[in-house]
């Protein structure tokens, strides 16, 4: 008679944040935070300070080109955000305060190891 195992798995993946530095206060598309929409391709200098959050999106691999994201297409295996956690830059005192988790809910895909030089009959 043959036994039959279940195994079950359960983990997290977990980002801590510990400091950022954005000492011109820009977004990404290198305008200021915090400037009107009708004035903000032209102002660059003097920004005031961001309200920076973060957002983790976890998803398999893909290529993007520089300077663009990727999430449009979904965050596959998960995505969670933050408060805000300061301003334009900041170091946590607390790094328990910049935590992102997120849980696993979703099945590893399984696949065997390789060696080339054993042939499988």
């Amino acid at each position: 008679m043959g036994a039959y195992l279940e195994i079950s798995a359960a983990g997290y993946f977990e980002l801590e944040l510990l400091e950022i530095s954005n000492t011109n206060s820009h977004l990404l598309n290198g305008y200021c935070c915090g400037v009107p929409l009708e004035i903000r391709s032209t102002k660059t200098t003097g920004c005031p300070s961001c309200s920076t959050a973060f957002r983790l999106c976890l998803k398999e691999y893909s290529a993007v080109e520089l300077g663009t994201t990727s999430i449009s297409t979904g965050c596959s295996f998960g995505n969670s955000s933050t408060g805000i956690l300061g301003g334009s830059s900041f170091v946590l005192s607390d790094p328990g305060r910049g935590a992102i988790v997120l849980p696993f809910t979703f099945r590893w895909t399984v696949s065997r190891p390789y060696n080339n030089s054993y042939k499988e009959k």
